[in-house]
């Protein structure tokens, strides 16, 4: 396990549970010691001056996905089962190189900490399969970034047009490689905790089954069971497009949520990501069993999903956290700016003004709230003794702070990523002046383009084509069908 720091971090205003004063922190051994004015420590400690900046948290991204690292900007106006054909390379038949892996690892870990996200939770998917051998490069990209991750094995055991409600899905699916069998995902599952897992600390690896419509009743249940004998973070996509929510309905007469709650799958211990397509059922499922969702409102915009019912959601109790999705549908991985857009955004619905979303609000749900999803049971994502070390400086002339009359209203409406100066991870020093410490940037912008063509390269052209033609023809007839949920806006 990664040892963590001694630092003290002078001068700064300190956004704290408490509210905002000029305070130090002092941080022992990873984890914060004391916050205080004018804390007395040893000449020889490593110092950090905070002078004249703001100091927060450090942002959490629940959710993404580091297999999109080298796909801004390729996509538009494609809808997720269209998008998915070529995002996640679902005809992929052999993986990147372990040097390109790397490189599209600490390319988006670098973009995270210098926009001021401290902690991941990377949903990984590896075409044509995950391996230890093509794990291992993503563990050694954000330990030798410095950021704390939390690594999800993103496995299905069924192929992507299976997945699908298609007349001809069983063809459909023999022009794929075959998926993973279902005891080969798990002996993998097995060897990456025993190798990698850090129980509380820099790194953890948690179980990613992709989807309900994705994986077999056995998976879900075989993967769950493993999260919970060993305290593992598990997440699953579920209900974020209309197809979805029509699949689960047109296959089983019930919700995603309503199945995985009769399958004893709900609970403080699962995760649901994007959840758009919600009935009032399903909300109240989540909210009993005080069950996580993952709320990824950039890329359900960008990919037409339509927008999650995050008032009712909230309303009802039920924690939510922020995520970005991945750089195939979120190019910046920015999180104020998703905080920024989620106080927006949602006011749109009207009501009562009261209750809308608020700054605070937004931030809490890429910090503290979203400490759950990472596995670290509320340690992150506060400024307080006994919590981890992870910090960021935001400098308080930057222009949205000035004059400053409530920073985390300003900072969340205001402050772009590229404002942090400086971040802080495990008490260790991981941006200073806006760069990533020991990242030689040119070599990895060289890497980034190389292996970013050898990745699009190794798709196999023909076979997405097909893919992609099924998976809109399938979104066409859908959209043609009424349901009893509905998440889009309407004129």
């Amino acid at each position: 396990m990664t040892a963590g720091g001694d630092l003290l971090v002078h001068g700064g205003t300190v956004v704290a549970p408490g509210g905002v004063a000029t305070a130090d922190i002092l941080l022992q051994r990873g984890a914060i010691a004391r916050v205080a004015p004018g804390i007395d420590a040893p000449a020889d400690l490593e110092r950090l001056d905070a002078s004249g900046m703001l100091v927060l948290p450090g942002l959490v991204n629940s959710h993404m996905h580091s297999g999109e690292n080298f796909n801004p900007g390729l996509y538009e106006n494609l809808p997720l089962d269209v998008w998915f054909v070529h995002s996640h390379q679902v005809t992929r038949t052999e993986p990147l190189a372990a040097e390109g892996i790397y490189a599209r690892t600490l390319l988006g870990a670098t973009l995270m900490l210098e926009s001021g996200t401290t902690s991941c939770v990377d949903f990984l998917y590896e075409a044509p399969e995950i391996t230890l051998e093509t794990l291992e490069p993503v563990v050694q990209a954000y330990r030798d970034a410095g950021m704390r991750a939390t690594i999800l094995l993103g496995v299905a055991d069924k192929p992507f047009a299976a997945s699908l409600p298609l007349s001809d899905g069983g063809a459909a699916a023999s022009r794929e490689a075959p998926p993973p069998s279902l005891e080969r995902i798990m002996r993998l599952a097995r060897d990456a905790v025993e190798r990698w897992h850090e129980p509380g600390g820099m790194t953890g690896i948690g179980l990613g089954p992709s989807a309900p419509q994705r994986c077999t009743p056995e998976l879900l249940d075989a993967t769950l069971a493993l999260a919970r004998e060993r305290g593992l973070v598990w997440q699953t996509h579920v209900l974020e497009t209309k197809s979805q929510a029509y699949t689960s309905r047109h296959w089983h007469g019930a919700s995603f949520v309503e199945l995985l709650s009769e399958r004893g799958m709900l609970g403080p211990e699962a995760t649901l990501v994007h959840t758009v397509w919600l009935s009032d059922r399903d909300i109240d499922l989540m909210a009993r069993t005080r069950t996580t969702a993952v709320h990824c409102l950039l890329s359900n915009l960008r990919l037409g999903d339509g927008i999650a019912r995050l008032h009712a959601l909230r309303d009802a109790g039920v924690r939510v956290a922020l995520g970005t999705d991945g750089r195939g549908c979120d190019e910046t991985l920015d999180m104020f700016e998703l905080a920024k857009m989620t106080a927006l955004v949602h006011k749109a619905r009207g009501g009562d003004f009261t209750r809308w979303v608020t700054a605070a609000d937004a931030l809490d749900m890429c910090t503290a709230a979203a400490s759950i999803c990472t596995g670290h049971d509320g340690r992150t994502g506060r400024i307080e003794s006994g919590r981890l070390g992870d910090l960021i400086l935001v400098p308080l002339d930057a222009p949205a702070l000035v004059p400053l009359h409530d920073p985390v209203r300003q900072v969340v409406y205001g402050a772009a990523g590229s404002a942090v100066r400086a971040a802080v991870v495990n008490g260790r020093v991981v941006v200073r002046d806006g760069q990533t410490v020991g990242v030689d940037r040119a070599r990895l912008e060289a890497h980034a383009h190389r292996y970013a063509a050898e990745s699009r390269a190794g798709e196999r052209a023909s076979d997405a084509a097909r893919r992609e033609t099924d998976g809109g023809a399938m979104y066409e007839e859908v959209e043609r069908i009424d349901l009893d949920v509905n998440s889009y806006l309407r004129n």
